[in-house]
């Protein structure tokens, strides 16, 4: 035993060939590399990376390891090589490596660790093929700690062609709305959606949301209206139309219109939908129109759905730090949803688990946690030998080292979207109870006016029009053979009268 570990010993830290010098077998080690035999080639340059004889090739060492595994396609093992160019190497490696683990960290979408390498490097070090990139995480960084002016002054740096130019675009037009200068924003997202032509372009798309919800900052909500109308209903954003236009439409007293599109929110293609502030601002509508019975039911929906829901969220919050359980109740619903079965247990609600699956961040996650599972099963085709080996093991440890963070992040942010959905209904269930007072007070108006015989019966807006389809509850839909098409979304009708005189 003590044999082996003197034998080990000496091949970690003396020189791998006798008689070669360091120069001389680097160079043979990148002949093998450059020929293609890159199983040999990485277990090699990792022995050499290791070896104090090699300190000062070290980063040429690292950079292209760093080559060879992104050959390999095991991209994360490859960025952790191209840290030590950045940190400790010359300014052609510097340069070299940054561009490499900027183009790996794009396909992975790992922006952490390119924070770090901003840190580690000045900007003259960055070539400038990633310069954009440079400025673009940089803005997002000012724009996150809420310095808008130096978030826009490093978004304007990226160029017309670049990647991120859109995406900067779009954050200009956020900081101005942030900064509530309402006018440079409605110009920048008008500029940003007249540039894109194909109607669902998901670019096109995000400027048309960001206009509408940028003129409705600047209290136009009937052009808000007419931007929210103009995005198509075949595009992801389309529920996030419904509920944020009824809002335009409650601001400009059209409540009909309001109504009409609650109809298609709380309709059974929605109904696994986290949308407490639709059912709310429901209950607000019928206030206005003094459509009390109405109020009522939807009041009634509310403490329905979403009080037990509140009561499930806080116990599972209240039972202490469970990163894990909240992860794998989300990937054990996430992949029912995505085979078509359906979800066998779990202790959070539907509504709950809708909320955390469409969320922008945890979905960055699992296509994360993807690309790590592809480099697990690549490692597992790997000659035996190469994967005993110590490069092997090495990979092995940074794919589940790194699996392991991401998990936990992705429970960390579980479990804030579920502190998150606790104050939501918490809010939303205080404004529930005013609304309540209000529709007890307007009954009682409403009786002591037909008591008095002051109250005369409205008739409806539309009662001569004939019409062979209709809804229990007063509205107005197109004909459909019982499926909730996305198209047929959004033709509803309100045709009820307001009771209010």
């Amino acid at each position: 035993m003590k044999k082996w570990i003197l034998l080990l010993y000496i091949a970690t830290f003396s020189l791998p060939s006798a008689g070669l010098t360091p120069r001389v077998y680097l160079q043979k080690v990148l002949n093998i590399v450059a020929g293609g035999d890159l199983i040999k080639g990485s277990q090699e340059l990792y022995r050499l990376s290791r070896l104090k004889a090699y300190k000062n090739k070290r980063a040429q060492i690292k950079y292209t390891l760093g080559m060879v595994f992104s050959e390999m396609e095991f991209h994360h093992m490859a960025a952790v090589q191209f840290i030590y160019p950045i940190k400790y190497g010359n300014r052609e490696y510097r340069k070299k490596a940054l561009d490499k683990l900027g183009q790996i960290l794009q396909y992975l979408g790992d922006e952490a660790l390119f924070y770090y390498a901003i840190s580690l490097a000045d900007f003259k070090d960055f070539p400038v093929t990633q310069r954009d990139k440079f400025y673009f995480y940089q803005g997002v960084g000012h724009f996150k700690k809420k310095n808008y002016s130096k978030s826009r002054i490093r978004f304007s740096k990226i160029k017309h062609n670049s990647f991120f130019y859109n995406r900067a675009q779009y954050h200009i037009g956020l900081s101005y709305a942030e900064q509530n200068r309402v006018n440079s924003a409605e110009r920048i997202f008008r500029n940003l959606a007249h540039s894109r032509h194909q109607i669902t372009d998901t670019v096109r798309v995000a400027a048309l949301m960001g206009l509408a919800r940028t003129l409705y900052q600047a209290g136009k909500f009937d052009e808000s209206i007419k931007v929210y109308r103009s995005v198509p209903r075949d595009t992801p954003y389309w529920h996030d139309v419904l509920l944020e236009s009824s809002w335009s439409y409650l601001r400009s007293a059209r409540f009909r219109s309001a109504l009409s599109n609650f109809q298609t929110l709380h309709s059974p293609f929605y109904q696994d939908y986290y949308q407490p502030e639709s059912l709310i601002l429901r209950a607000y509508v019928y206030l206005y129109i003094c459509r009390y019975y109405e109020m009522e039911k939807v009041l009634n929906l509310f403490n329905g759905l979403y009080l037990p829901t509140l009561k499930v969220v806080n116990r599972s919050l209240n039972a202490g730090n469970r990163h894990k359980m909240y992860f794998n109740e989300i990937m054990a619903a996430h992949r029912a949803k995505k085979s078509g079965s359906p979800i066998r247990s779990s202790s959070l609600p539907p509504v709950v688990l809708s909320r955390v699956m469409k969320s922008s961040k945890f979905k960055r996650y699992l296509r994360y946690l993807e690309k790590l599972e592809e480099e697990r099963n690549k490692l597992k085709v790997m000659p035996a030998g190469w994967v005993r080996s110590r490069v092997g093991r090495n990979v092995d440890y940074i794919l589940k080292a790194r699996s392991e963070t991401v998990r936990k992040l992705a429970g960390k942010e579980v479990k804030g979207l579920l502190r998150e959905i606790r104050g939501d209904i918490k809010r939303l269930a205080r404004s529930e109870e005013y609304l309540r007072y209000d529709m007890v007070r307007g009954k009682r108006e409403f009786l002591k006016k037909r008591i008095a015989k002051k109250y005369a019966r409205l008739p409806l807006v539309d009662a001569k029009t004939s019409r062979s389809y209709y809804i229990q509850n007063g509205y107005d839909y197109w004909p459909f053979t019982g499926e909730h098409w996305v198209d047929e979304l959004g033709n509803y009708h309100y045709v009820g009268s307001h009771k209010c005189r």
